[in-house]
């Protein structure tokens, strides 16, 4: 049984009748619904300690699928989240043109940040 495995999965959620491409797009979190395909990454270590050289592996991958795109034509979703990106990097490709408008929702909302979580939304500075 092999100890490591990867997925590559590509998911095309547009469509005429697609809710997920369909409607308002600057009121949804999610800043990807204009996109015509979706690409998932993954890299899996089964058993024992993930390898030094995974996230080499991983990047390395990713970087070739996504060079010849522009900023505006990738990015990454919240529910895969790379806990290696720090709380801004991860604002700007999670979140999009939408980050700003999430950011004031929070100033809002929870400007304490009592939902923080080192990947969260940054309140906008009233």
């Amino acid at each position: 049984m092999p100890s490591r495995g990867c997925l590559y999965t590509n998911t095309n959620p547009s469509g005429a009748n697609s809710a997920v491409t369909n409607g308002d797009f600057s009121t949804s979190s999610y800043a990807h619904r204009d996109k015509l395909y979706l690409i998932q990454f993954y890299d899996s270590q089964f058993f024992g300690s993930y390898p030094s050289n995974g996230y080499d592996f991983l990047d390395n991958w990713v970087s070739n699928v996504t060079a010849p795109l522009s900023k505006d034509d990738w990015g990454m979703y919240i529910n895969y989240a790379d806990n290696r990106l720090n709380r801004t990097t991860a604002g700007q490709t999670y979140y999009g043109k939408s980050l700003s408008r999430l950011q004031n929702l929070k100033a809002v909302y929870d400007p304490a940040e009592v939902f923080y979580y080192p990947q969260s939304v940054q309140p906008i500075a009233a």
